[in-house]
């Protein structure tokens, strides 16, 4: 009964935020009737034409109001002070980057570090030496199980990633995982933001490619066809329809064992009626993943035979936008997604198999007003989601539980000295609340029909633009989430302590020349009592679960970054990224995981250069080693990282009309690196070097 309460509470928002909203306008008009001047006007509606320094982003082209930094349609957008932090990758960098999928994409940001194993949650994605990211594709807030599913989604699908570190824009979605949470840590250090693509016009794609890594792999293939149109020339009536259906094969090899594939079907429409605008999307795919065999430190295979058949996922959903004057916006977004999975054990040495089915549905609403007053942005939201599935992976073996997270958040943003100085704090509080526990065969004994303890956040942004080409950022940060304990998370040896965290980052940016524009990052990120599973199990029940232990960590380090455009053709980035520090401090005994189970330093470059119908790209990252890796098998030392990976690729655009063909030659890992990210089963190596082409027909 509490549970329904607070979310009736919820929807009783909806109507006050929108008689706010007409209060607003109505109070807005009056002003606007005593502006004398033009230079009055100008500031009522200057969060359409901000003046500032730009956050880190690979390029500038921005062709959607609702992807435009400071738009009141945007979703996600972002306080000034936090863009420094942000970085977004566009539908033309993914085309020159031409990485193998969302996760090889999230390898070559700054800072970021992807790590792959060949088990449930093959990939792990950290930037700053740890934490966890929140997922978002048009609205829809992923589980944690997006981790063996979002490789599928296809890239030419993406008109716009947006990387969001720190977590520090509290208006942008919950603070901690929807869905299961057999994991320890609470607070999401992080958003990863996915928009889909809308049709700019009247178009069809058709693209095809093949690729072969050398060492006697099977040649993989990749084809997708997308057509899309706008509907209405009106800029007050208009629309768009599109639609996408692709197919990915990467053929099984027993000595490997790493094959995939993927049927996807992606459709979206929207439409605009003078201030309201709508949009719809829906994905869906169906499809297989085989777990890489480890090879041991002796050299041998792995026998253990993972694989996911089929792997099935659907997302769904709705936004929309209604512009009640130019500095008045509420904006609802409605989702739903689902995942059904069927994992298979078997064994290459003998006949013995299990099978376990996977299932997990959520569904959520979210609703936030924009309200500007003159040079003062107030942003207000309220989120809801449930999530029902088996147990705290997923699995059938475990009973079946439904939770939900309700959150709201407020923040202010005041702009000060001619938009030179811009100031913002913000409070979001978000609540698990358990319908259904997964814990025990017995309703009435499980941890049911309670509310978990709240995360609480708080945060203060400042920009300060001393010169007109050179700006200093600060963003503080502070959480506090009680234990997860939805799915009896234990400890061994005692009692498991809410977890905190405090986060500071600075940095000073400049514009200084086209070909010069330096950025230097410091952050600072503490947390007590983080929690990390164990490798000791216990039974409840008929289940299995892993105990907990908790430790404070804390780190630090610094990011430069320096990216450019000389003459007109040839624009390049660069970044390093270095840990100064990485300890955890476990009764009272401090341990320094810097170079240790997380690598010293990451640099990253990319170089882009066109000249005439050619392009041509240069993608190089290089990692530290380090020698622990941790995972449910035990913690163990192995060499891991040390590599310098180098991606490259050429284009040549040959112009039918009125088609336009694109004849693209590509290469992976160029310098055959054979490096390994984790050891838990084995090694899992990187295939080597994989070279291919593309060949895209646009009309």
């Amino acid at each position: 009964m509490i549970g329904l309460y607070k979310r009736s509470l919820f929807f009783l928002l909806i109507p006050g935020v929108i008689f706010l909203s007409q209060a607003a306008f109505a109070e807005e008009k009056a002003d606007q009737k005593n502006i004398k001047s033009p230079t009055q006007k100008e500031s009522v509606s200057s969060q359409t034409s901000p003046t500032e320094l730009e956050s880190i982003k690979v390029t500038d082209a921005h062709p959607r109001e609702d992807l435009m930094p400071d738009s009141p349609t945007n979703p996600y957008r972002v306080e000034s002070s936090a863009r420094f932090g942000t970085e977004v990758f566009t539908q033309e960098d993914i085309q020159n980057l031409k990485p193998g999928d969302v996760n090889d994409l999230l390898d070559k940001a700054t800072g970021m570090n992807v790590t792959y194993q060949g088990r449930r949650s093959p990939f792990f994605i950290e930037t700053r030496g740890g934490g966890s990211f929140t997922y978002i594709i048009d609205g829809a807030v992923l589980p944690p199980s997006v981790n063996r599913i979002l490789y599928k989604l296809p890239l030419a699908a993406i008109e716009e990633l947006q990387i969001v570190r720190g977590s520090t824009s509290l208006t942008l979605g919950p603070s901690i995982p929807i869905g299961a949470s057999g994991s320890g840590s609470g607070l999401n250090t992080g958003f990863i933001i996915i928009r889909t693509k809308q049709p700019r016009k009247t178009e069809a794609v058709l693209t095809g490619s093949v690729e072969k890594s050398i060492g006697g792999h099977p040649i993989a293939t990749d084809v997708n066809l997308y057509l899309g149109t706008r509907l209405g020339d009106s800029p007050k009536i208009n629309g768009y329809v599109g639609g996408m259906a692709s197919m990915m094969d990467r053929p099984s090899q027993d000595s490997w064992f790493d094959g995939r594939n993927a049927d996807n079907g992606m459709g979206n429409a929207g439409f605009t009626i003078g201030k309201f605008n709508m949009n719809f999307m829906g994905w869906t795919s169906s499809g297989n993943f085989e777990m890489q065999r480890g090879v041991k430190y002796d050299g041998t295979l792995d026998n253990m035979k993972w694989y996911y058949d089929p792997l099935q996922s659907t997302v769904l959903s709705t936004d929309m936008t209604m512009r009640w004057s130019p500095n008045q916006t509420t904006l609802l977004n409605v989702f739903k997604t689902t995942y059904d999975q069927k994992e298979y054990v078997e064994s290459f040495i003998n006949s013995s198999s299990s099978m376990r089915k996977y299932k997990e549905e959520t569904r959520g609403i979210g609703l936030r007003h924009n309200a500007r007053f003159w040079n003062t942005l107030i942003q207000l939201g309220g989120q809801m989601s449930e999530s029902e599935g088996l147990g705290p992976n997923l699995s059938s073996n475990y009973n079946r539980y439904d939770t939900s997270v309700m959150g709201w958040s407020a923040s202010v943003e005041q702009k000060l000295f001619n938009d030179r100085l811009v100031l913002d704090a913000g409070y979001r509080q978000d609540q698990k609340h358990i319908d259904n526990s997964s814990t025990s065969a017995a309703k009435d004994s499980a941890n049911n029909d309670v509310d978990m303890d709240p995360a609480k956040i708080y945060a203060l942004g400042a920009r300060w633009r001393i010169m007109d080409i050179v700006a200093l950022n600060g963003r503080y940060y502070h959480g506090e989430q009680g234990t997860s304990g939805d799915f009896d998370m234990r400890s061994q040896t005692g009692e498991l302590h809410p977890e905190k965290q405090e986060r500071m980052e600075f940095a000073i940016e400049s514009d200084f020349k086209a070909y010069f524009r330096p950025m230097l990052t410091w952050f600072n990120i503490k947390t007590d009592n983080q929690k990390t599973a164990t490798n000791t199990t216990y039974t409840l029940d008929s289940g299995t679960y892993y105990y907990y232990t908790e430790a404070d960590n804390l780190r630090r380090g610094v990011e430069l970054m320096i990216k450019g455009d000389i003459l007109k053709n040839t624009s390049y980035s660069v970044s390093w990224t270095r840990m100064l520090k990485n300890e955890d401090t476990k009764n009272g005994v401090t341990t320094d995981n810097n170079g240790v189970s997380k690598p010293k330093n990451l640099y990253t470059l990319e170089i882009s250069h066109k000249w005439r119908d050619y392009r041509a790209n240069l993608s190089i990252k290089k990692v530290d080693s380090w020698y622990s890796s941790t995972s449910a098998m035990g913690t163990a030392e192995a060499d891991l990282g040390d590599y310098t990976r180098v991606d490259a690729n050429i284009k040549r655009l040959f112009h039918l009309k009125p088609c336009l063909l694109t004849a693209t030659l590509y290469g992976r890992n160029l310098g055959d690196e054979r490096y390994a990210t984790r050891y838990s089963t084995g090694y899992y190596y990187d295939r080597g070097r994989t070279v291919g082409m593309e060949l895209s027909l646009a009309y």
